[in-house]
């Protein structure tokens, strides 16, 4: 009894330590910030239990770092992000703690505002959205039975456009029933077995769906300049750098990559020949490739690149945003018509008639 007593305390002290991404977010550019002042780790950790809502979050780190454990794995154990893992754990290999601390808090604050974008573009359209499911529902169930009786009664036939209209709306609605079993159903099941799904055929899933793929390629490209351009300033050689990023298990198709760059150097192969061979990396880091031979003028294009991709990445996020309502307004707007005229012609039809 007094086993499961700890066990269920336990969990509740974990699930109360896990910190909201927003909060996460605080607490690190709050760390990087004290870090930069010249506090060692322990003692910036220390000066955040100050703060009630990181003080489980941070006294959990502190106590995972006296026991011995990596930074990362610490971080881990107190339930952070998956990409703060994944910067922590680099830090820890190319031991530039402050600047991975900087460019994670920026990823981190980037992301939050893009899905913030989200969240406000996007409300609009769905409050249209489910309104108008309303409505159409009532016009399904009330007003085209009536409308339907009122016209075989007068003509005895049901004109084409409103039989047409009837099978059109019916079809919305299955269709919208159907798709929503099918995320219930199969939601679950594709959460838990998408990361027992062989990396290659995750690829090829990926090339099949433009939108997504255009993000990912921009994504695994930015990954691989920023970590590769920090290790290689912190004097990690080039194997060793490629065979750090194929040892963490965050980004899978980055390790993947890594893994074959590195089978392909040892083949002797050169990296330029290599890299246009890979689908989810942009031209351009091969261009960067093919203009350094020096280490140093490497590690900085990759480094500036990544900015630039940080850039073109909210760039094109934004872009896709101001899609959103646009297209809504115009598909409700053409569902709207549609709608009224399948009631409208059939009663001009009728007034004619008389």
């Amino acid at each position: 009894m007094a086993m499961l007593i700890r066990q269920f305390s336990t969990l509740v002290f974990k699930h109360g330590m896990k910190l909201s991404t927003k909060d996460q977010l605080v607490l690190l550019q709050r760390l990087t910030r004290l870090i930069e002042g010249g506090y060692s780790l322990m003692e910036s950790l220390l000066m955040l239990e100050w703060d009630p809502k990181l003080k489980k979050a941070s006294r959990s780190i502190s106590s995972s770092l006296a026991d011995g454990e990596r930074i990362d794995k610490a971080f881990e154990k107190a339930h952070f992000h998956q990409n703060i893992i994944s910067y922590l754990y680099f830090a820890r290999k190319n031991g530039d703690l402050e600047s991975m601390l900087f460019h994670c808090s920026q990823a981190m604050e980037k992301q939050l505002s893009q899905y913030a974008q989200f969240q406000k573009t996007s409300r609009y359209p769905f409050i249209l959205i489910v309104f108008f499911t309303v409505l159409l529902y009532f016009i399904k169930t009330a007003v085209y039975p009536a409308f339907t009786q009122m016209v075989l009664s007068v003509s005895g036939d049901t004109p084409a456009v409103t039989t047409y209209s009837i099978f059109f709306v019916d079809f919305l609605f299955t269709l919208s029933a159907f798709m929503a079993a099918a995320v219930i159903l199969f939601g679950p099941v594709w959460l838990s077995l998408r990361s027992r799904i062989p990396i290659d055929r995750h690829l090829k899933i990926l090339q099949r769906i433009p939108v997504v793929f255009g993000f990912q390629r921009m994504k695994t490209t930015f990954l691989f300049a920023i970590h590769l351009g920090a290790l290689l300033k912190s004097t990690v050689p080039m194997k060793d750098a490629l065979i750090v990023m194929q040892e963490q298990n965050h980004h899978p198709i980055l390790a993947h990559y890594a893994m074959i760059i590195t089978e392909n150097l040892n083949r002797g192969i050169n990296i330029t020949t290599i890299l246009p061979s890979l689908p989810l990396f942009e031209k351009e880091l091969t261009s960067i490739f093919l203009k350094n031979n020096n280490v140093k003028e490497l590690e900085h294009d990759l480094l500036i690149y990544a900015e630039f991709l940080t850039e073109s990445l909210e760039e094109k996020w934004k872009k896709l945003l101001s899609w959103i309502q646009p297209i809504t307004f115009c598909l409700l707007a053409g569902l709207i018509i549609f709608v009224y005229l399948s009631i409208m012609m059939p009663m001009f039809q009728l007034i004619n008639s008389i």
